[in-house]
């Protein structure tokens, strides 16, 4: 854990975010070197500066930036080698709060292997993760855990379709870079420069707030044609319901419909039951739970940042 991390963590960060960009379907909209307008000016304006387009950003200007928005943030100081980059790494594309519940979900990951108890998960990095964080004997599995909620998470936003390709490449890579870092259960050489991943930006943020919706049982294109058949197969039978045994006809319709009412309820019966467990599996990739237990010691984060 040393201090003098920063430098090679940004190096390999910027791997993935140097460049400048505007993509309409990138959440973090106009952005330069990972770094978004809105943080910018929040960056100007405490400096007593005017804001000015995000494009022009300093060199110097954009490392202050990733050291007090988002290092200091983590607490990447304090975090062993090679997790500090994958925390670091998450952060700017997902932001603190998000990168903060991947790391306590990986480290409770790890604890529930050895039975211990879990920790409070609420994207604080205050002293009670930093403790749960000085406990770890294999940083590598932390980080492998992390890893695979992170793509987790990505899958299920709806910006997916534009940078999935590239979420998944940036992902599989930190997790190897910041494996080869840290100690634990991979053997891998120690990178020379830590810079190993190649020099190909991934663009567009991954923010929770791009969740796709979670599915409902009474909502949705699947849960309204049910509705809408049964309601004029319920009308259909009501209507005819009267002259039931007056024709052969009306009654193989009548038969026909309670068919397909015993058909609908079934479906409706199965949507319900799909709806609930796919929104229970994408709360838990989108780390949407209860409130974090009482107790915890966490400092809270700074301002949360859309990017």
């Amino acid at each position: 854990m040393v201090a003098t991390n920063f430098a090679p963590a940004l190096k390999c960060v910027l791997v993935h975010e140097g460049g400048l960009d505007d993509d309409p379907n990138d959440p973090g909209g106009r952005t330069a070197y990972g770094i978004i307008q809105r943080r910018y000016n929040q960056y100007r304006r405490a400096k007593g500066l005017p804001v000015q387009d995000v494009w022009k950003i300093s060199t110097s200007e954009r490392t202050e930036i990733y050291d007090v928005y988002y290092w200091r943030v983590i607490r990447g100081d304090k975090l062993p080698a090679g997790l500090d980059y994958a925390v670091f790494d998450a952060c700017v594309n997902s932001g603190e709060a998000q990168a903060g519940k991947w790391l306590q979900r990986a480290i409770n990951d790890q604890r529930a292997k050895s039975g211990e108890a879990p920790i409070a998960v609420d994207g604080r990095i205050g002293d009670g993760t930093l403790q749960a964080v000085d406990e770890i004997d294999d940083v590598d599995a932390v980080i492998g855990f992390m890893q695979q909620r992170r793509l987790a998470m990505l899958r299920e936003l709806r910006t997916w379709r534009y940078f999935g390709k590239g979420w998944s490449r940036r992902v599989a890579e930190v997790k190897k870079l910041a494996q080869a870092i840290a100690d634990g259960s991979v053997p891998a050489p120690m990178p020379a420069g830590w810079v190993t991943a190649p020099a190909t930006k991934v663009s567009g943020k991954a923010l929770p707030s791009d969740a796709k919706p979670l599915p409902s049982p009474d909502k949705g294109v699947v849960s309204s044609a049910i509705g809408t058949v049964s309601s004029g197969a319920s009308t259909v039978t009501t209507t005819l319901a009267p002259a039931q045994g007056m024709s052969p006809t009306i009654d193989l319709v009548l038969q026909v419909l309670l068919v397909v009412g015993i058909i609908l309820g079934l479906a409706g019966a199965a949507w319900a039951w799909w709806a609930n467990r796919e929104a229970k599996r994408m709360a838990a990739a989108l780390d949407i739970g209860p409130p974090p237990a009482a107790g915890n010691d966490n400092a809270p984060p700074a301002e949360a940042e859309a990017a």
